[in-house]
């Protein structure tokens, strides 16, 4: 499938939906004409989003990368199987605790989210259930969700198997699971394709509380990773 992409945007940690809105529509490169998709990473601190999205843009893979600090948003294209051409618009959120607060603004008007996990990782895993709650809480069931175990190449290392995987998901099997490497590239591609090809509600959306269908059992957690 074809692609295309623009430069990252990045968005400090004080400024609102409306500021990014500015910045799409006045620096974002793509057609005015090609349907947008807002998609939203969520996740753990060190379970690998930047490096994903940095992958995604067609950068190589950096061992140093820094640690999201607000949120950082970028444009890529994707031609789906019916041949339409689809800009997902993918913002990449900090994972540590400060930053919770400032979440619910970003995932406002999200259509999917992107949960990813370290597979050697297991809290990060544990951790999904928080990241699910506050998704559900401001979306609702109109948000779509994928599930990405991130470092499959650390095979070695794994913590969390599949069975625990699909355990998590339960009788869920809407919710797509894939396990990438940002390491190698493995699936990355592949992952952004699935997400292009996601059917999305065109419906308004009215912000209600609901239940939460996936859940774990879980305790919560500290984080011992600061990167």
């Amino acid at each position: 499938m074809s692609t295309s992409s623009t430069r990252p945007q990045s968005v400090a940690s004080t400024r609102s939906d409306r500021r990014s809105s500015s910045s799409e529509s006045s620096d974002s490169g793509y057609s005015s004409s090609t349907r947008t998709i807002k998609v939203i990473l969520v996740g753990d601190s060190c379970a690998g989003k930047t490096a994903i999205m940095h992958h995604l843009m067609g950068e190589s893979f950096n061992e140093e990368t820094k640690t999201t600090i607000g949120m950082d948003f970028f444009h890529k294209t994707i031609t789906t199987k019916s041949g339409e051409d689809v800009t997902l618009q993918v913002w990449d959120t900090a994972g540590q605790e400060r930053f919770t607060q400032l979440m619910p603004s970003y995932i406002r008007h999200a259509s999917i989210a992107v949960l990813v996990f370290d597979l050697a990782d297991e809290q990060s895993f544990d951790n999904l259930r928080k990241w699910l709650a506050l998704l559900k809480n401001e979306r609702g069931d109109f948000i779509k969700l994928v599930l990405v175990g991130n470092k499959s190449d650390l095979e070695e290392q794994r913590k969390v198997l599949p069975k625990k995987v699909y355990s998590f998901l339960g009788e869920d099997t809407e919710v797509p699971y894939i396990e990438t490497s940002a390491r190698t590239g493995e699936n990355i591609e592949e992952l952004f394709d699935s997400v292009a090809n996601i059917p999305i509600d065109p419906r308004p959306f009215f912000r209600e509380r609901r239940s939460i269908r996936l859940s774990i059992s879980g305790e919560k957690f500290e984080r011992r990773c600061a990167c």
